[in-house]
């Protein structure tokens, strides 16, 4: 479209045969005869960094007193004896050896300042910690048996807000009196839907959800939803995608460190490949980072011209990459990903395959102290008393009874790299980080 706008543009044309170029090579090493590739031999999707854009004002001070003090305030309303603190971790997403000035890949272990979850006081073993609800969900299945607010699974009897008589009836659940499109468990989720974001949608999510999916494009099609509602989030309160509350403390897994310690330069002063040699770990597709948000915003009667400085590319991304890191979801029957959801406070807990709690996710999800702890060669299986007042909550990303490389391999999707925990490089036989030495 470019080259049909200025044909005669010098910058598009070389660009054109710097691309044509690339393209080349690339199927000449995988011994693929470039006369017989096509258009629709390319890959539907790529990969892109996780940028934290420079333009972005709606990202805040995660660590400033304002925001631990938000955060805290947040999580006294699901776990009265945890607290939200700074931690600093190792950064994952950058190899050691693309940092430039470092004398060895070890010497060169960066550390990242985070948010982590700490105990105000002492906790015993089982107890349960935290319980919370999240209205950040999406449901791949249309007119199925979950609740559309929490993903929770529903009663057989359904009535009409109007009709309730606003008790809480187990057997009994609600769907919306204006479009009996959607349902949900109980009032409380139905009032929580109609002031935080299905007034955008209402009367709209058969035509947004009712597509066919592919097993193969599910997980992507599962983002997607998550996307819609914090889009309709945003309408709904009038405010802008990434100022909603739920989402905008999260952290996009960004590299954090300055480009012009990370950013490549080859030997002809230009960059070492397309991205400089920055990592590229968020999932990139024109349809799912483009085609479909903006379907999604039409259907919601949004005008994507008046409301770009909302709705432009780079808030998808943004988003795509707080959720790509956090989310949780279930499998149906089939083997497909049917409801998935982000919760802004269990999601602050860090990462270790020898976590000191455990959860479980059906409506709201639970942390609750685990009484024993995994049993690997490092350390032996342990009986715990609980969580001291002090000490980090540490959750889990993967299935901890796996291997430590399919363990990583899990992981890395929301970690961003391989996981650097105790056992983990305890298992892998790497040093520290910090060491110099590994492990005898």
């Amino acid at each position: 479209m470019a080259l049909k706008s200025f044909p005669d543009d010098q910058n598009i044309l070389a660009f054109r045969k710097k691309l044509a170029l690339e393209v080349s090579s690339y199927l000449h090493s995988k011994n693929i005869d470039v006369n017989e590739f096509g258009k629709e031999d390319y890959p539907d999707r790529g990969l892109v960094r996780r940028e934290l854009y420079p333009w972005n004002d709606h990202e805040p001070d995660r660590y400033s007193p304002t925001s631990i003090d938000f955060l805290n305030h947040e999580m006294s309303k699901v776990a009265p004896k945890l607290e939200v603190l700074a931690v600093k971790l190792p950064v994952l997403s950058i190899p050691k050896t693309s940092l430039k000035g470092d004398k060895s890949p070890d010497a060169s272990t960066e550390f990242d300042q985070q948010l982590g979850i700490f105990a105000k006081e002492d906790i015993s073993p089982g107890e349960i910690i935290l319980n919370e609800k999240s209205m950040v969900t999406g449901i791949t299945r249309l007119h199925d048996s979950f609740c559309d607010a929490c993903s929770i699974k529903l009663p057989k009897i359904t009535t009409t807000a109007l009709d309730s008589d606003n008790t809480s009836n187990p057997e009994q659940s609600i769907c919306c009196e204006e479009c009996d499109d959607v349902f949900f468990c109980s009032q409380e989720c139905h009032d929580l839907a109609q002031e935080s974001y299905h007034p955008a949608v209402c009367g709209a999510v058969v035509d947004i959800i009712s597509k066919n999916v592919p097993p193969t494009e599910a997980a992507d099609f599962l983002y997607s939803l998550l996307l819609l509602r914090v889009l309709s989030m945003a309408e709904t309160q009038d405010i802008h995608p990434l100022d909603v509350k739920e989402i905008k403390y999260i952290w996009g897994d960004y590299h954090g460190l300055p480009l012009n310690r990370l950013y490549q330069i080859g030997t002809d002063e230009k960059p070492l490949d397309n991205f400089g040699g920055v990592p590229q770990t968020l999932p990139f597709s024109f349809e799912m980072n483009v085609q479909t948000p903006l379907h999604l915003l039409e259907k919601m009667d949004v005008n994507i011209f008046t409301q770009s400085p909302r709705y432009d590319t780079w808030v998808f991304n943004t988003l795509y990459a707080k959720f790509r890191g956090t989310a949780s979801a279930r499998q149906g029957l089939d083997g497909k990903p049917e409801t998935g959801a982000v919760h802004p406070m269990w999601c602050l807990a860090n990462h270790s395959c020898d976590p000191n709690v455990a959860w479980e996710w059906e409506g709201s999800i639970k942390f609750w102290t685990k009484e024993k702890r995994v049993g690997w060669k490092g350390k032996e299986a342990r009986t715990v008393t609980g969580i001291k007042k002090g000490e980090e909550l540490l959750s889990h990303y993967c299935d901890i009874r796996l291997p430590v490389k399919e363990r990583r391999e899990w992981a890395a999707g929301a970690l961003g790299g391989d996981c650097r925990c105790e056992r983990c490089v305890w298992e892998a036989g790497e040093p520290r980080d910090g060491d110099e030495e590994s492990r005898s």
